[in-house]
């Protein structure tokens, strides 16, 4: 039962941040998304766990999407877009990859709980994610939950929301035809 309780006081912070997102942000999010010739994600520790399951699915809608550094993973250039996930803004590998695809001419979006002062210049859109955490700012009141994760988790039901819009004009088989088989 008490299981249940902390499951549902979960839930209930997540829904509360998940409102908080902006709409016009997500629409140049999506936008983005869009126009991109190909989409590159990058994110360390959990937040990249679920970027890469992100970058799957985008795969999965027939967009041309890579994780940062993996292989294969083609020159970043013009036209392509750097989707980013670091609840701080400051996560030195991500950083140092976003001013590099920066110097390319890629377009570079973040999703952090963070202001971003440090990728001024760097970062084209940056997404607010409402996430109270005492390790980024010991102002704010601290989530129920540990570290970051209602960051990471408000980060996956954004990704898997943008999914939803994206995919709802593709038939379930064509997106299926695009998913492994060698699991």
């Amino acid at each position: 039962m008490e299981a249940l309780v902390a499951g549902n006081s979960i839930l209930a912070e997540l829904k509360e941040g998940f409102n908080k997102l902006l709409p016009c942000q997500i629409a140049r999010l999506l936008e983005e998304i869009k126009v991109a010739d190909r989409i590159f994600c990058v994110a360390a520790g959990r937040s990249g766990i679920l970027l890469n399951a992100f970058c799957m699915r985008l795969n999965q809608l027939g967009l041309e999407s890579y994780i940062a550094g993996n292989v294969p993973c083609p020159p970043v250039g013009k036209g392509d877009v750097i989707i980013a996930a670091s609840g701080s803004g400051s996560t030195p590998s991500v950083n140092a990859i976003l001013k590099r695809g920066k110097e390319a001419g890629a377009r570079i979006i973040l999703l952090t709980a963070a202001p971003v002062e440090n990728l001024a210049g760097i970062v084209d859109l940056a997404i607010d994610i409402q996430a109270p955490n005492g390790l980024v700012n010991k102002e704010s009141p601290e989530s129920r939950q540990l570290m970051r994760t209602l960051y990471e988790q408000t980060c996956f039901i954004l990704y898997e929301s943008i999914v939803a819009v994206l995919s709802k004009d593709i038939p379930p088989e064509e997106i299926a035809s695009r998913h492994t088989n060698l699991e």
